[in-house]
């Protein structure tokens, strides 16, 4: 059984050094170094400490997840989670992604056949990575980004192709807040700057950039607005939405969407599925896509992620329309 779903895995899951993005695990690893704190050897207590602990707080929250879903209560709506990140946006600002002197610690990560301490700028930063490859790589005149958080991801991105057009929509009127704050220097700011994991070409194109308040479920964009649109860790937030929000992703895209998520594929045994379980994270597969109007192309989990959430990237194509008679 072992073997046959291990060669399932391979089938559904390309490396990454075979896609057309251009990278290899080393580029990612890379990326993440300046908020690694340490790299874990087999066996390290810490290590063993970590994994346990988080093993046990999981089983405490996906316990009291269940009996909530027995009184029909715990689900966690678009109100709450809006109110958790405005907030969490607002008070971190722009600070975590400062790049200095390495972290005194972190959370548990595990890629490229490492375990390691890192910091969340660390797997935002390879994220970034990935999405400007996916950029380079599809050429599009314009891009949206759906959940788009503080906006760094947007911000950078735009600086780094400033011919192409950028667009992003927020729920949380904190995340917006940041974004603008940051739009509003005259050029990107130091810290993001040193953030970006590959050359700016123009330090003023995050200016450019349109970031609106508003909910992934009803996009303000016509049919077929943008070239790309795409979501990077912000569907995990909107299982509740989530097949309105794929609905108008696909409906405002003209060509590709790239979705850089926790599909249930990849995070579907052990800790990672009794976490996405307990806290309603995306429950979506990588198949269920065709049926929103997403046709993928290149699905990979040669991803970093921590020993509780796995990202996947998806890239994939806008599905025609079926004409009826």
């Amino acid at each position: 059984m072992a073997v046959a779903a291990t060669l399932d895995h391979q089938r559904r899951f390309a490396r990454l050094a075979d896609t057309p993005l251009g990278l290899a695990p080393a580029d990612l690893r890379a990326a993440m170094d300046p908020f690694v704190a340490r790299v874990a050897p087999p066996g390290d207590a810490a290590w063993r400490a970590e994994v346990a602990r988080k093993n046990a707080t999981t089983g405490r929250r996906l316990r009291r997840r269940r009996v909530l879903g027995w009184l029909g209560v715990g689900r966690r709506g678009q109100d709450v989670i809006g109110a958790e990140y405005g907030a969490s946006w607002t008070r971190k600002g722009l600070e975590p992604y400062a790049m200095g002197e390495r972290p005194a610690g972190g959370a548990a990560w595990t890629y490229a056949g490492e375990t390691m301490f890192a910091t969340a700028a660390a797997g935002a930063r390879a994220r970034l990575l990935l999405l400007m490859r996916a950029v380079a790589w599809l050429q599009p005149a314009s891009v949206l980004e759906v959940g788009a958080g503080n906006g760094v991801n947007l911000l950078v991105l735009a600086c780094r192709f400033p011919d192409v057009r950028f667009a992003g929509v927020e729920l949380t009127a904190g995340g917006v807040a940041v974004a603008r704050a940051a739009q509003a220097e005259a050029t990107l700011p130091a810290v993001l700057q040193r953030f970006s994991p590959e050359p700016l070409r123009d330090l003023a194109a995050h200016r450019r950039v349109d970031v609106r308040q508003a909910t992934a479920a009803a996009l303000p964009f016509a049919d077929a607005a943008v070239e790309l649109v795409y979501s990077c860790l912000a569907l995990e937030q909107m299982e509740q939405v989530r097949a309105a929000a794929l609905a108008e992703m696909a409906r405002v895209t003209a060509r590709h969407a790239v979705l850089l998520e926790p599909f249930a594929d990849c995070n579907d045994t052990g800790l990672r599925r009794a976490y996405r379980i307990a806290r309603d994270h995306f429950g979506g597969a990588v198949g269920d896509l065709p049926a929103h109007g997403l046709e993928p192309v290149v699905v990979t989990d040669d991803v970093p992620g921590e020993i509780w959430l796995q990202p996947c990237l998806v890239v994939a194509r806008r599905r025609a329309p079926v004409e009826r008679a």
